[in-house]
């Protein structure tokens, strides 16, 4: 009975199986059989499993899915761990503010226990749901992408087993084994627009349409991201170059690219240098591209993108790094390791800026703007610059990138 289940956990470690797993489990119907077709994995391969829900404070009903998890966790002796999350202020999309949170908590209790990986309830019906709600925004490719089955991020595996089933046939099976789970009555709210696109889907199934048709097209539609990242990947490592944390490319090379590639390329060295979780929307890289091209300069994500003669350099905007400081030894905006001799805590990390820069001789040597030296790191007690160790050698002072020029490549295929 549970075999075309954990057939799909089996397909996702491929003889690599951790010590410890964590499931989050809700109560509804797909976490629910995930749970028990893990039940049957973790014992049959001597994996220990623990089990989170999250209690987001919205809904009354929670409290009674909280009691079945616990029901089912004591049923099948595992350990089972319930978080709160009280971060909603009523503004914004409570459905993201919501998802962000649960994986934040997620994350956060996993590592505190010591669980490499984690797995999750989406199915083929979840994957239609968010292909249509991003085509309907005429998201491109890598918004049409399929969800990952296989995904580390915060240090922790995030494995979703069952994204080729539908929703239907998990409840065919919870009712075979005589399993209960719970309704959320929020999935008949027409407020919310996933919802709506479950109802849409439910009339382009008269079509032919289904679930595992829409994924089979995400699907597709990652094989092609997977393309273009890889050939992202090879004009990023003819073209550009890491210099001094901005990233520098070549512009004759830039110009032929095709466009898919060149914008790829911007957005990946925006992205990476502001250390941003997604891309920024497609407008805007419309606008720096537009300005690119224009021979001009543009900000975007925090980040400053300029054309200086043959290169197109794109750096950290100085106005967000006004205020940005840390001790010595700590990540200095998230990206710059700085040590030295003292670790006085009155001695703080900086940007650079621009008027120190007139008393470093010979900078210009380095051949970058002003403007992107002026935003690398540099040590200062008060009002007075002890060092500058990346524009200027200092036998004491070492300022060293995160990951290097390795990390930058490195990240193009990292899906």
């Amino acid at each position: 009975m549970l075999g075309p289940l954990v057939a799909g956990i089996e397909a996702l470690f491929s003889g690599q199986l951790p010590e410890r797993m964590g499931v989050a489990v809700s109560g509804g119907g797909d976490s629910v059989a995930l749970l028990a077709a893990l039940v049957e994995f973790t014992k049959s391969n001597d994996i220990e499993l623990h089990v989170i829900t999250v209690d987001h404070g919205l809904r009354p009903e929670t409290k009674h899915e909280i009691a079945l998890v616990t029901d089912l966790c004591a049923r099948w002796d595992l350990p089972h761990h319930v978080e709160f999350w009280t971060g909603w202020r009523g503004d914004g999309n409570l459905q993201a503010a919501a998802r962000n949170a649960r994986y934040g908590l997620i994350a956060d209790w996993a590592y505190g226990n010591q669980i490499t990986h984690v797995a999750l309830g989406h199915t083929a019906d979840d994957q239609a749901e968010t292909f249509l709600m991003r085509l309907a925004r005429g998201a491109g490719v890598d918004g049409l992408s399929a969800m990952s089955p296989r995904r580390v991020q915060d240090g922790i595996t995030w494995v979703r087993p069952f994204l080729r089933l539908e929703r239907s046939a998990l409840r065919t099976f919870l009712r075979a084994a005589q399993i209960d789970w719970c309704e959320d009555p929020s999935n008949e709210n027409r407020d919310f627009e996933r919802i709506r696109v479950r109802d849409a889907l439910t009339v382009l199934s008269s079509l032919g349409v289904h679930a595992n048709t829409l994924a089979d097209v995400a699907q597709n539609m990652s094989r092609a991201r997977e393309a273009l990242d890889w050939q992202t990947f090879l004009a990023a490592q003819d073209a550009a170059t890491l210099a001094y944390g901005a990233i520098a490319i070549e512009r004759g090379k830039f110009r032929m690219l095709p466009e898919e590639i060149g914008r790829r390329l911007i957005v990946h060295a925006i992205t990476w240098i502001a250390q941003s979780a997604y891309p920024p929307r497609r407008d805007a890289v419309a606008r720096v591209l537009e300005a690119v091209c224009a021979g001009s300069g543009a900000t975007l994500e925090g980040c400053q993108v300029l054309v200086e003669r043959d290169v197109i350099w794109v750096f950290r905007e100085l106005n967000v790094l006004q205020d940005v400081s840390c001790e010595v030894g700590d990540m200095w905006d998230d990206r710059w390791l700085v040590t030295g001799p003292e670790d006085d805590p009155d001695i703080e990390v900086r940007a650079l800026g621009t008027e120190p820069l007139s008393d470093i001789p010979n900078w210009r040597e380095l051949g970058l703007p002003r403007s992107a030296l002026a935003v690398t790191p540099s040590v200062w007690y008060d009002d007075r610059m002890i060092a500058a160790p990346v524009v200027q050698h200092d036998p004491e002072w070492v300022a060293e990138l995160d990951g290097g020029q390795d990390a930058f490549f490195a990240a193009l295929l990292s899906h």
